[in-house]
């Protein structure tokens, strides 16, 4: 019976003993105490690979959805003025920051994946009536430009689900 003990002993001791790419090594490094292992990817690394493919894809979709724009009244006196188109056309985006989702969120666990657009303001000629306005393009570029940062969320294995991004404040 002894042998037998000391078997079971030395096996629980070996199988606890471990390489240096082992989960130990990996939660370490998720917690900030340890180094990264050699081949690891974390769940924010993976993030921040994906915020590029979904710049690009949000970027058009973000300007397909603000291509007709709004049509504004530019007063002149009290009772007269022209209205005109004003399209927002957002030209490029960056990826920002990646961090997992804290833990006492009633969402389900996951990350957060931040990008930020740049966009500037087009204009259309100035017309007498709100559909002749509606109608023409905007393609006068102005001096108003700014920028927007949108939140996307992924799951616990850092994919995305394709919803569209939160706009956050700055």
């Amino acid at each position: 019976m002894k042998p037998l003990w000391a078997l079971l002993v030395c096996l629980a001791v070996c199988s606890c003993a471990s390489s240096g790419g082992s989960v130990i090594e990996k939660v370490k490094y998720d917690f900030g105490i340890g180094e990264k292992p050699e081949g690891y990817v974390s769940g924010t690394d993976k993030v921040m690979e994906r915020l590029d493919g979904i710049g690009k894809s949000e970027l058009k979709r973000m300007n397909m959805a603000g291509r007709h724009g709004e049509v504004v009244f530019e007063g002149e006196g009290q009772l007269r003025g022209k209205y005109y188109k004003k399209v927002k056309v957002y030209e490029e985006y960056h990826p920002l920051d990646a961090f997992p989702t804290s833990r006492s969120s009633a969402t389900e666990r996951g990350f957060i994946g931040l990008i930020q657009y740049t966009y500037r303001v087009y204009e259309g000629e100035r017309k007498s009536n709100r559909t002749e306005a509606a109608a023409a393009s905007a393609n006068t570029q102005t001096d108003v430009s700014g920028r927007e940062t949108y939140r996307y969320r992924f799951g616990q294995g850092a994919t995305w689900d394709g919803a569209p991004g939160e706009l956050t404040r700055d």
